[in-house]
C-alpha cells in the first residue's frame, strides 16, 4: 500500500508527530518518535523491508562503535563491508551479469536505501574523525529512520539533527509568521508534486520510449518535460518534508535553488539536489582530489587530478541514484560536463586572469548563453536517468548504426 505524501495517513501522522515531539521531552520523546518512524517504515515497506532497513541501521551503529573503541582499526575494512552490503541489497543490474540469480535478491532493497546508506557512511566517517558530536543510540536511530526524510532525503547531517533535536539550534523561529510560512511551504509542495508535476508528466519522456522513433520536436518536448517533471516532483516533496520538519523542530536542509538559471554545470549541482552535492564533495571529491595531489604521478597535474576526482564523484552519484545501467551513463555524462567546464575555466583563467573571467561572466549575454547551454545539457543527461536498460541499449545501437 502506498503512503503518498498527499494521503490522509501521511498528513495525519505528520500532525501527530508535530504535536508529540513538541509536547514531550527527554527519553519519552525519543521513544515516541522512534515508534512513529518504525510504524511508518512497516506501513511503507512491510515487515521484511522494515526489518532489513532497521538491521542496516544497526550494523552501521555497530561499526561506528567498533571504530570508536578501536581507533587503530582501518576504516577501509568497514567501508568496504558496508558498500558491498549496500550493493547487494540494492540489487544492481550489473550483479545479474556476474552472479547466479539464485544468490541475488530484491527482498532487501527498500525505499530510501540510498539515502540511508549515505547517512550512515557520513556518521561512520565523522565519528572516526571526532567531528560527530555525541553519538546516542536513540538519536542515531531516529536520525536514520526519520519518516520525513527516509524516502528521498534531503540528506541531513547527524550534527544538524542532533543540535536541533536537543535544542542547541533553532529549526524555526518561535513566531506565528514562521509557523505559517512552514505550513504554506507544505501546501506549495503539495501543489508542485500533485498538481503541476502530474500535469507535466503527460509531456515527459517515459522509461519505455523508443527515442529513435520520435521526431525532433517530440524528442525535445519530452526531454524538457521530464526535466521539469523531475524538478516539480522532487522539489515539491522537499518542500513538504522541510515544512513538516520545521514544525517538528528538525528542519532538513534546502535541496533546490532555482536550478534552471544555473550558468554552468558546477553551478547547476550547487542548485540541484544540493544536499547530495555537498555530501559528495565532502566524502568523495575532496578526499579523492587530496589523494591525487599527494600521489607521485599526479602531484604535478592539479587540473588532471581535479578532473579525475570530478569524474569519479559523478560516477558515484550516478550509481547511487539507481541500480540500472542508465544511471551509470547519467553519472558519466555529468562527469564529462564537469570535466569540460573545469578545464575550460582553468584555461580562461590562465590566459585572461581570474578577475577578467569574473567580469566577463557578469555580462548579461554571457549569463544567458551559460544558462541556455547548461539547461539543455542537463535536460539531455536526464534521458539516461529515465530510460530503462532495454530502450537505452536500443538508443545506443541505433546511434552506432547511423
Amino acid at each position: 500500500m502506498s503512503f503518498a505524501l498527499l494521503s490522509i495517513q501521511y498528513l495525519s501522522l505528520s500532525m501527530i508527530s508535530v504535536l508529540l515531539v513538541s509536547l514531550l521531552s527527554s527519553v519519552i520523546r525519543q521513544l515516541v518518535f522512534l515508534s512513529v518512524n518504525v510504524f511508518f517504515i512497516v506501513y511503507l515497506l512491510g515487515l521484511s523491508g522494515a526489518l532489513s532497513t532497521i538491521a542496516f541501521c544497526l550494523l552501521g551503529f555497530a561499526l561506528v562503535k567498533i571504530h570508536l573503541k578501536w581507533p587503530a582499526l582501518r576504516m577501509l575494512y568497514s567501508l568496504s563491508l558496508f558498500v558491498a552490503l549496500f550493493i547487494y541489497m540494492r540489487n544492481y543490474e550489473i550483479l545479474q551479469w556476474i552472479f547466479p540469480q539464485e544468490i541475488l535478491t530484491s527482498v532487501l532493497s527498500t525505499v530510501g536505501l540510498s539515502f540511508l546508506f549515505f547517512k550512515i557512511i557520513h556518521v561512520l566517517i565523522d565519528a572516526k574523525s571526532n567531528t560527530l558530536r555525541k553519538l546516542e543510540f536513540l538519536t542515531y536511530l531516529n536520525y536514520c529512520l526519520n519518516f520525513t526524510t527516509i524516502m528521498m532525503g534531503p540528506i541531513m547531517r547527524y550534527q544538524d539533527y542532533f543540535d536541533q533535536w536537543h535544542g542547541h539550534k533553532q529549526a524555526i523561529k518561535p513566531t506565528y509568521e514562521a509557523h505559517l510560512d512552514a505550513i504554506l511551504r507544505i501546501l506549495s509542495g503539495l501543489v508542485k508534486a500533485y498538481i503541476l508535476a502530474i500535469w507535466v508528466s503527460k509531456l515527459a519522456l517515459q522509461p519505455d520510449t523508443n527515442v529513435l522513433q520520435l521526431s525532433f520536436s517530440s524528442w525535445v518536448i519530452q526531454m524538457y518535460g521530464f526535466f521539469f517533471y523531475l524538478y516539480l516532483n522532487f522539489s515539491g516533496y522537499c518542500d513538504i518534508v522541510i515544512g513538516i520538519g520545521s514544525l517538528m523542530g528538525i528542519r532538513p536542509p534546502e535541496n533546490f535553488n532555482k536550478p534552471f538559471i544555473a550558468q554552468n554545470m558546477s553551478d547547476f549541482w550547487l542548485r540541484q539536489h544540493r544536499s547530495l552535492t555537498l555530501w559528495l564533495t565532502d566524502y568523495v571529491f575532496s578526499p579523492t582530489y587530496k589523494q591525487a595531489l599527494g600521489s607521485q604521478w599526479l602531484s604535478s597535474y592539479p587540473v588532471l587530478s581535479g578532473n579525475l576526482a570530478l569524474m569519479l564523484t559523478m560516477v558515484v552519484s550516478g550509481i547511487w541514484h539507481g541500480a540500472s545501467l542508465g544511471f551509470l551513463f547519467f553519472g558519466i555524462t555529468h562527469g564529462i560536463y564537469l570535466v569540460i567546464y573545469h578545464t575550460w575555466d582553468h584555461l580562461l583563467s590562465k590566459y585572461l586572469g581570474r578577475k577578467r573571467v569574473n567580469q566577463l561572466r557578469k555580462n548579461w549575454l554571457a549569463k544567458i548563453v551559460g544558462i541556455i547551454i547548461t539547461f539543455n545539457a542537463a535536460s539531455f543527461a536526464f534521458i539516461f536517468f529515465q530510460l530503462d536498460t532495454h530502450h537505452l541499449l536500443q538508443l545506443f545501437n541505433g546511434l552506432l548504426r547511423s
